[in-house]
């Protein structure tokens, strides 16, 4: 636990590969119906076990997505004691505040990565509807340009399902988000997997 800072901020500077995951993008006109569809709308009020690897590392327990009156987001990770690791606010506005995290995870580099997590599991680049779209290996991807990345929800060519959703920069796949279940609000499970460094977050819903 506390090597867990020190060994995120080596591997974020090591990144590993070099071939370019979109190279086959091609741009197609953008199905705004199916587009409103299938974009991710955010995950309801739901209790997770949580278990958390990072070279090596490891740290498990609870996980609670809130939906808050506010319409601001909740994603607090505490232990099975009850101690709280982090309570991350995501807020309507879109204000994010590292409400509480411990030390051991209370550097910039990490707290940024695990931002960027959450968001992506929550939905939260996909709100603004500027989307471009781009046909790969009978998928479509509808992306959002946020700085130097883009998010990215994937369906089948039908518009039938979405897939999963991903965050990259131009060359590189860097997380990917798969969820289980046929609620997409509601989802049975998640794992979000790293590509460039060695970081797995797997959610199990929790029925309390």
């Amino acid at each position: 636990m506390m090597c867990l800072r020190s060994s995120l901020l080596i591997v974020c500077v090591l990144l590993m590969g070099c071939s370019s995951a979109y190279k086959g993008l091609t741009p197609i006109p953008v199905d705004k119906a199916c587009a409103e569809r299938m974009r991710p709308r955010g995950i309801a009020t739901s209790w997770y076990t949580a278990s958390i690897d990072v070279v090596g590392k490891h740290m498990s327990g609870l996980l609670l997505v809130k939906e808050m009156p506010d319409s601001s987001r909740r994603v607090v990770f505490t232990n099975e004691a009850g101690i709280t690791f982090l309570d991350f606010e995501f807020g309507a506005s879109g204000i994010f505040q590292a409400r509480q995290v411990i030390k051991q995870l209370k550097h910039k580099a990490v707290i940024e990565t695990l931002r960027k997590d959450f968001a992506l599991m929550l939905g939260i680049p996909f709100e603004q509807s500027d989307y471009q779209a781009w046909s790969l290996d009978n998928e479509v991807f509808y992306g959002v340009t946020q700085k130097k990345e883009s998010a990215y929800f994937i369906t089948d060519t039908e518009c039938a399902s979405l897939r999963r959703l991903e965050l990259g920069s131009r060359r590189k796949r860097k997380v990917t988000v798969s969820t289980a279940g046929t609620d997409p609000r509601r989802p049975e499970g998640l794992t979000l997997q790293h590509h460039t460094f060695n970081m797995v977050i797997v959610l199990k819903k929790l029925e309390r």
